[in-house]
């Protein structure tokens, strides 16, 4: 779990990284939105386009580095876990916590490398003449539906019903 916490710290170092080493090459008004042809049809200025962005690198931090050990102080926790009486029996609950620990981490990694990767692209299009988005974004959100079902199945797989 030690590494999964330091790779996902190492993302948002990353994204710091990202948007100082790109904010001052950046023209005062940036494409933010493009069509599914990638050509822009939405704009912001240079500083809104890094605040949103900073604000969702943050936002993402806080959900699955604080969020998980928060929720399993609530009481409602123990609703979302199929198969509780099983799994959060006194000899397994440690157990649960880490799993349901590493894998919020892991999740928040692919939400983070999607992130970088999309502002990297929209970055990249603002860097050329006319802005055009990439159509690696199309492989990138299939990456990250990919990974978000590949997930859920490795979840409920873990939690189903052991007897």
């Amino acid at each position: 779990m030690i590494w999964l916490r330091n790779f996902f710290l190492f993302l948002l170092v990353l994204t710091a990284i990202q948007i100082a080493y790109y904010y001052p090459q950046m023209p005062e008004v940036l494409a933010s939105h493009f069509d599914i042809n990638g050509k822009p049809n939405g704009w912001a200025s240079k500083q809104g386009f890094f605040t949103l962005y900073g604000v969702i690198v943050i936002m993402v931090g806080a959900i699955f580095l604080f969020l998980p050990r928060w929720s399993e102080k609530r009481s409602s926790f123990a609703r979302k876990i199929p198969n509780k009486i099983f799994w959060l029996a006194p000899e397994r609950i440690e157990q649960t916590l880490l799993f349901l620990r590493c894998h919020m981490l892991v999740m928040g990694i692919v939400h983070l490398v999607l992130a970088v990767l999309v502002m990297q692209l929209a970055i990249n299009a603002n860097l050329a003449v006319s802005p055009v988005l990439n159509d690696k974004i199309f492989w990138i959100i299939s990456g990250y539906f990919g990974c978000l079902a590949v997930w859920l199945l490795y979840y409920f797989h873990h939690f189903r019903n052991p007897l």
